[in-house]
């Protein structure tokens, strides 16, 4: 696995995750856990460093997620119906 699918705890992180869209917040939790399956293989733990940005885009995304699902409708309304005629009996 390249060093560049991995965060690197020596580098900069970003200081305000609200201010990433939501792909490249998708990207940095990806990079971060590879970063921690590695370093507890290699070391038997995880750098400090690397599990306080676990704990911020963990917190971060799910922020996000309470955000979106306080949006959904709450009758339902929003809710995705099949169709009769295109359901079949197995």
């Amino acid at each position: 696995m390249s060093d560049s699918s991995r965060l690197d705890p020596e580098k900069v992180f970003p200081e305000d995750l609200t201010l990433i869209d939501r792909d490249d917040l998708d990207i940095l939790n990806s990079r971060n856990h590879r970063s921690r399956d590695v370093q507890y293989i290699r070391d038997g733990e995880v750098d400090a460093e690397t599990e306080g940005q676990y704990h911020e885009l963990r917190e971060e995304l799910d922020r996000r997620q309470l955000a979106r699902d306080s949006q959904a409708p709450a009758d339902g309304a929003g809710d995705v119906v099949e169709d009769d005629a295109e359901v079949k009996e197995a």
